[in-house]
């Protein structure tokens, strides 16, 4: 008894013991995983670019011979075509034209994207002279024209496009056609002074190519060209939210900003569209760009949020008509492009800011007509590039009457000025006076006329004392104009 008394007794203290060495232990127990990190799905990209490319015959790009057209002869062409994304020239731009004359086009689209991509040309044609006149497409495979040419009446160029649609399966795919054009020699003394004009869209939707999860290329066979045709405001609100392009059928009256998160284009398609009264816009929102085409008036604004880009490839008869609060006709943000092909651009608001207020790097302005609206002596000016780094402007009239016509005042700025005429005519009582032109940088300036009641170009380096000189000013056929009762000097 005692014995096993002991042996209790030292099971227990052993027991114990094992106990306490446990506490301070670590248990090992057999253990297993599998890690898969960076799961993820990659969207593709729908993109195009489309360049063209115009006839030389001495020149050093692609030569393409059309059978029975040209005498037999070959078409060449540049070797540096114009990029139709970011230049918005008019692909033809015939003048003093007579029957009998042709010309030819190179057009290239190539599949800059991941997807497969199917292609679509949309024209609209309008002028007398479209009945004097012929084309064809041939198209072009390997280097070489394909097909043969068919003289074809101008009017039936719509249909013709509308019936083309090509695919681009991968990647750096590209499709090259000649557009052939002229004259009929048979074109009487009726066309005479007559015209012709043509807007071309390159349309692009995803193709039935790409195999979905169950082994079908049909799944994006209801794949739409993303162009909305309405007259009507709250389909072009949709289109808009659903990331389309629209053209317009009929004027539209909208209440609000109609902001575009997704890179679209506006045709007025010689319509008008009017936002709140004036005093609203047609928004591009960061990162994305918004072209406007055609003709018609916009009564309110166009604006650029920063990283945007705002391009109006616009007829004669586009206007914008502006009552938004800061006086802009367009406004754009930091870091934003803005080109403008044509157009007229008017500020409506007594006191605003510039017709055209760009902040941001690179500006190009043709062809276009700008007119501060009402008379204002506080803040305004015709056109405000305080911060571009580049500014191109060729064939620009501003009428700023009071105020400033031109304002590039980036120090690094270099900026380039062609044919235009500038005007500051008009003098407030007891007020200073504004100079026509004001810069920083280098300003290069030729063929142009500038109405000054103040200075005409005045340098405008922010130091003291102030300059007596200009610096970085080329000046070249430019014309100063001395109001009565002006003051300062021309530069």
């Amino acid at each position: 008894m005692k014995n096993t008394k002991k042996s209790l007794i030292a099971s227990g203290i052993s027991l114990a013991v094992s106990v306490a060495l446990l506490v301070g232990s670590t248990f090992a127990w057999f253990t297993d995983n599998v890690v898969n990190k960076g799961n993820k799905i990659q969207a593709g990209s729908l993109k195009i670019g489309a360049y063209a490319y115009d006839l030389d015959m001495d020149g050093t790009g692609e030569s393409f011979t059309v059978a029975d057209v040209n005498g037999g002869n070959a078409f060449t062409f540049e070797a540096d075509p114009q990029d139709l994304r970011t230049d918005g020239t008019a692909i033809i731009n015939d003048t003093d034209w007579e029957p009998g004359k042709s010309n030819a086009k190179l057009l290239k689209v190539v599949n800059d994207g991941t997807l497969a991509a199917e292609i679509k040309l949309d024209f609209k044609t309008s002028g007398e002279l479209t009945n004097a006149l012929w084309f064809d497409f041939v198209k072009v495979e390997n280097g070489a024209v394909a097909g043969n040419f068919e003289k074809r009446p101008m009017s039936t160029l719509s249909a013709v496009a509308q019936a083309l649609e090509l695919p681009m399966i991968n990647t750096g795919d590209t499709l090259q056609f000649i557009l052939v054009y002229g004259m009929y020699e048979e074109a009487g003394n009726e066309y005479m002074e007559d015209s012709f004009t043509a807007d071309v869209t390159i349309l692009a939707k995803q193709y039935t190519y790409e195999e979905d999860g169950f082994g079908s290329s049909d799944y994006d066979a209801g794949a739409e060209y993303d162009v909305v045709e309405t007259g009507n405001a709250e389909l072009f609100e949709q289109a808009v939210a659903e990331g389309k392009s629209v053209r317009l059928t009929n004027d539209i009256v909208l209440t609000d900003v109609v902001e575009f998160n997704n890179d679209a284009f506006v045709d007025m398609n010689g319509n008008d569209i009017t936002v709140n009264d004036g005093a609203g816009s047609l928004k591009a929102m960061n990162g994305q760009t918004l072209t406007v085409y055609g003709n018609g008036t916009l009564y309110g604004a166009l604006v650029a949020e920063q990283n945007a880009g705002l391009v109006i490839n616009a007829d004669d008869d586009f206007t914008i008509e502006s009552k938004f609060v800061t006086g802009a006709a367009i406004s754009t943000g930091l870091n934003t492009v803005l080109e403008i092909n044509g157009g007229n651009y008017t500020s409506l608001v007594k006191g605003g800011g510039a017709v055209i207020n760009f902040m941001g790097t690179d500006l190009t302005i043709r062809n276009a007509s700008v007119v501060i609206g009402v008379d204002s002596v506080v803040n305004s000016m015709g056109i405000n590039g305080a911060n571009a780094k580049t500014a191109t402007l060729e064939n620009v009239t501003v009428d700023a009457k009071y105020s400033t016509a031109l304002n590039l005042n980036n120090a690094d700025g270099n900026y380039v000025i062609r044919g235009c005429k500038f005007s500051t005519t008009m003098k407030a009582e007891g007020m200073n006076v504004n100079p026509t032109i004001k810069y920083q940088g280098t300003l290069d300036i030729s063929d142009t006329v500038i109405e000054r009641i103040g200075t005409g170009i005045k340098y405008n380096k922010p130091v003291y004392p102030p300059p007596t000189e200009p610096e970085g000013l080329t000046l070249n056929n430019v014309q100063f104009i001395a109001v009565e009762g002006a003051t300062g000097t021309d530069t």
